[in-house]
């Protein structure tokens, strides 16, 4: 009997690393309020052996904030001295995400948490409403209130991305360092559609680099939101992202550009919840990465050498990466990811 029972043990254990472990329903957790402290809510650390920013983007901004789920430019006094609309939002946001699948090769839902009614100020965004007599509201989360409906907080790093990594991360998201105005139809249809997309592509190819950020036309007005009272927030014209790869034939990307000006683009997205995901043409907002430097001041892969950059730069607006649907977890039209 006691080896019998010896043995059952051994099939518990051995059952219980190779059968993964559904996620419990969402409203199981919540993400805690913000506290006093202007901190992230939870401890934050980027895994061993993930590069946030492995190809290297510049310029740095005035602070860079590394957090578990990404690493964030964002602009300091100076640029809200010089009237930049590249300010109260990052410039860039970097982060790497992993595959998430089980023994046998199938996506796996990440656990995640119920997010937080107001999102988190940090202290190094305090400069925007600090000493300031003309801000009677502290942080950035006011600013938003009587536009959320039109205009969301819209992540950089997705909050469903960085639940692969656990669900105090995916808490960890909802940070203005890691976000900015984004239209509810964009954020909420095609953009939404390129991040399902690109965690199957993470499932399919094992890593998948992202670097996404706000794009301002020079010839163009620049838009703000916020009553009065609170921070003003320049609203971005176009919203950028990247995507790169390792497969064994190279370093590969895709580069998108994605407008927010115009309402004849707002009119062409598309809500995920009603759109099938392989009903998207992503490919239609594919844009090569040297015409995204010169429209954002921004280099990116500067630790490659100029003949490798090159190479990958002639190719980044090419077709998708074909990604069969075994390989998505989240898609549009069918479960929605975690916003």
């Amino acid at each position: 009997m006691p080896k019998i029972n010896q043995l059952i043990r051994v099939i518990a254990i051995v059952a219980t690393v190779l059968v993964p472990v559904a996620a419990p329903a969402r409203d199981e957790l919540a993400c805690r309020s913000q506290t006093a402290a202007l901190d992230l809510p939870y401890q934050s650390q980027v895994p061993p052996g993930w590069e946030h920013d492995r190809f290297g983007t510049e310029p740095p901004g005035e602070q860079q904030i590394v957090a578990g789920p990404f690493v964030s430019a964002f602009p300091g006094p100076q640029a809200e001295r010089d009237g930049s609309p590249y300010r109260a939002m990052p410039r860039w946001v970097a982060y790497e995400m992993r595959a998430l699948v089980d023994a046998d090769g199938h996506p796996r839902h990440p656990q995640g948490a119920r997010r937080p009614s107001r999102w988190y100020e940090l202290r190094q965004t305090a400069f925007l409403w600090t000493d300031r007599p003309d801000i009677a509201h502290s942080g950035l989360d006011p600013s938003y209130r009587g536009f959320a409906t039109l205009w969301n907080r819209g992540h950089l790093a997705a909050r469903a991305h960085a639940n692969r990594i656990a669900w105090q991360e995916g808490c960890n998201s909802h940070v203005f360092v890691n976000a900015l105005p984004q239209h509810a139809r964009l954020n909420q249809g095609d953009w939404l559609a390129l991040e399902n997309y690109a965690a199957a592509a993470a499932n399919r190819f094992g890593r998948v680099w992202t670097i996404a950020g706000p794009v301002f036309a020079p010839d163009r007005p620049v838009e703000t939101i916020g009553q009065p009272g609170t921070v003003p927030l320049p609203v971005p014209h176009a919203l950028f992202k990247i995507l790169a790869i390792e497969t064994e034939a190279g370093l590969e990307a895709r580069a998108f550009l994605f407008p927010q000006a115009d309402e004849g683009d707002l009119a062409a997205y598309r809500r995920c919840s009603g759109t099938r995901q392989d009903s998207y043409d992503l490919g239609r907002y594919g844009i090569a990465i040297d015409r995204l430097e010169a429209l954002t001041g921004l280099r990116f892969f500067t630790r490659l050498d100029e003949s490798h950059r090159r190479a990958i730069f002639s190719a980044s607006d090419a077709e998708l990466w074909p990604i069969p649907p075994s390989f998505y977890d989240d898609r549009c039209g069918g479960r929605a990811a975690a916003r």
